[in-house]
């Protein structure tokens, strides 16, 4: 789970209405982003973990939600995705060309 934080004034707005609400939660299905963009439930997009390193993964948006308990803050579950030879095991011989491991 990562948090849609609103870093360097990047803007963020969750888009139509509650799909679902559960106890606290409130879950929705899009969002969009500064650059306009609009990510929806299991959209895939490019990201960096980490601002100062060049490894790049793949994202995929499984989740989206309020929890009204907290700071009001929209929250994300991503499922990511990386070339083997950016995991600890390394790539493989067993692994294909265009093999991902999530």
């Amino acid at each position: 789970m990562i948090e849609l934080q609103n870093e360097d004034d990047i803007d963020y707005e969750l888009l139509g209405g509650a799909c679902f609400s559960h106890g606290p939660y409130t879950f929705y299905k899009a969002v969009r982003i500064g650059n306009g963009r609009v990510l929806r439930l299991g959209n895939f997009f490019l990201t960096k973990l980490w601002s100062d390193a060049d490894l790049v993964s793949i994202g995929e948006l499984q989740l989206l939600w309020m929890d009204s308990r907290g700071p009001n803050q929209p929250l994300a579950s991503l499922r990511l995705y990386f070339l083997p030879e950016n995991t600890p095991d390394g790539r493989r011989d067993t692994h294909g060309e265009t093999t991902f491991v999530s």
